[in-house]
This record gives C-alpha cells, structure tokens and sequence, in this order.
C-alpha cells in the first residue's frame, strides 16, 4: 500500500502541470460548447455532460455536434484544440511511458521522481562499505531512506535495489542533488564517504538548507571529528575506525564481542562471557559482579535454556554491557587460572 500510494503521489506530482493544462483546456471548451445554440440540436443548448465531451473529442479532432461550427470562438476551439492536444496530451503520454519503462529498469528518472515523495525520511550519502552497511540497519529499522552515490557501480547499488531505497547517482556537493534527495524535508543526513573535506562541505550545505535536521558526518580522524563537530555545528562527527578499534581490540580476549559503542566519551562494549569452572564468577551474585566491573548484566542464561538473575552457576552464559577498558578483566575472571 505505501509504495502504491508514492507511486500515485509521485505521478501526480511530475504531471502536475500538464493536468493543469488539460483541466483548464476541457473547462474552458465545456463552457463554449454548452453556452452555444446548435443547429444539430433543434437549435438548443447541449447538455453540460454533451458539451464536455464535445470539448475533450474537439482535443482529439474529432466533432460531436456538427463539422461546420457554430461560432467564430467555436471555429477558434475547433482550429486550436487539436494542437491542444498533441502538446498536451502527447507530451503526457510519451512522458508517462518513459517513467513506467525507467520504474521497471530503476532507471534515474524514476528515482528522482520517488525521492521527490518521501518526507521525514534519512538522506545517505554514500554506498561504499560503511554505506550501505549503515544502509541495511536503517532498512531493518524501517526508516525511509534516500541514497545519494556518485558511482554508478558502488558497493551498495545492488543491496540498495534489493530493499527498494531510491538511489540518485549524483555528487552529493551539488546542491540540486541535495534538493533532489529531499534535504528541507528530511530529518537526517548520513555522510559516508571517505572524503573528508566533501563531507564537511555536504555537512554545511545540509545545515544551511534544513537548520533543523540532525547531521552524521564520518571524518577519519576522530580528534578531528570532535573539533568539527563543535565548530560547524555538526551534531555527530565520527571516525569509522576509532569506532571500530575498541571492538577489535575486545575481540583478542576469548570472549564474544558483540557490538561497541560510544556513551558520554567512553567506550562500551557488549560481549559474552562464560563463567567457567573453577573460574572467579561461579558462586558470586550478579549485582556484586556488576559492581566490580562497573558493568550491566543483559542477559543470564544456563546451557539447560533456563534464565536466571540471581546467582552465577558454572557453566553459565553471561551477556555484558561494559566499559573496553573493563572487558579484559571481566573476560579473565570467567576463566580458571592458569
């Protein structure tokens, strides 16, 4: 239903102008057909129903009434609706089929015209591979989204086509391409690419065109990244691989790392922990390990598939939040010593 209802806001949108044009045609013919006498007819005046039909067939020059016209105005409608129509009615047909056949091949008309309908939705910029991971979770998330990618043969195109996620391939420095991807009615912009300085110019640009959307602008320094991110007002200014260098490093220590993130300045990591036998965890409660490593328990499960909260037995599967720094610590009291 949602793509049926953008696909009939899309075309109403981009033929506007021509539905305009034929409204105002057939309203105007439909008034000087019904206000004329007709010898056709007795003399009368057609029915309002007779002279609409009278205007639209004089649009495709062909007569209902008479072939000779009753007035000088009428002769005029009957000489110029039918260029009328080729302009008009033409133009929208031959434009029609060019937007179905580029629907189907994903062509870029079809995509700006899709782009041109979404509303609080989160522009991407760049589909390499941070892109279109970033991509994918927004995806899974459910966010409209609108991609922005100047190679035609980029990481993400294929992916992106699969989740149906307009792209325009275009460079997103332009500030048409920004327009085009919905920027003043967007509610995000993701900047993913690995030009540094192209992505603080889209940040600026973004800003200036929608003071009120929320910017995301990977940087690859992240000292970098902070001091920019205070000076141009850039909510979120991140290091790809600052980001991911605490997940590496946890994964070095026998335990399963999870995912990582970045909480008030520090680095936080989920991971999973074993409490094997003989180890320091088995015996303890959960809150007085939690303490001891300033970390949070999310999940406390036995191999048996019983969940459990208070004491840790051995054998226990235990998913923590905690601080990187912690995690080695964490990860050596679930094993015995050596």
């Amino acid at each position: 239903m949602r793509v049926a209802l953008l696909y009939a806001l899309a075309l109403t949108r981009e033929f506007r102008w021509t539905l305009v044009a034929l409204a105002v045609a057939v309203i105007v013919g439909t008034i000087l057909f019904w206000i004329t006498p007709h010898e056709a007819l007795g003399g009368e005046r057609p029915s309002v129903g007779l002279a609409l039909l009278c205007a639209w067939m004089a649009l495709l020059s062909q007569s209902v009434v008479a072939s000779r016209p009753e007035t000088w105005y009428l002769a005029a409608v009957t000489a110029l609706y039918p260029l009328v129509g080729v302009l008009v009615i033409g133009e929208g047909v031959v434009r029609l089929a060019l937007l179905l056949v580029s629907r189907r091949q994903g062509e870029k008309e079809w995509m700006r015209v899709m782009a041109s309908t979404y509303r609080d939705h989160v522009v991407l910029c760049g589909l390499g591979h941070l892109g279109h991971r970033v991509l994918e979770q927004l995806a899974a998330a459910g966010t409209p989204v609108v991609a922005l990618e100047r190679v035609e043969n980029a990481r993400g195109m294929a992916r992106a086509r699969e989740l149906r996620v307009p792209v325009l391939v275009r460079d997103m420095k332009e500030d048409q391409a920004l327009i085009d991807a919905g920027i003043p009615h967007a509610r995000a912009i993701v900047i993913a690419t690995n030009d540094d300085m192209g992505n603080l110019e889209v940040a600026l640009d973004a800003r200036r065109m929608n003071p009120g959307i929320r910017v995301i602008m990977r940087l690859f320094d992240q000292q970098i990244a902070d001091k920019m991110a205070k000076a141009f007002n850039v909510d979120v200014a991140f290091s790809s691989s600052a980001l991911a260098a605490p997940l590496v490093a946890a994964m070095s220590l026998q335990s399963r790392v999870l995912s990582s993130c970045l909480i008030a300045g520090t680095q936080y990591v989920t991971a999973e922990v074993e409490a094997k036998p003989g180890s320091a965890l088995p015996g303890r409660p959960v809150a007085d390990v939690e303490r001891q490593f300033a970390a949070r328990l999310l999940h406390h499960g036995r191999p048996s598939g019983e969940s459990v909260e208070s004491l840790i037995a051995a054998g226990d599967a235990l998913v923590f939040h905690v601080p990187a720094t912690r995690l080695a610590d964490l990860a050596a009291a679930g094993k015995p010593p050596a």
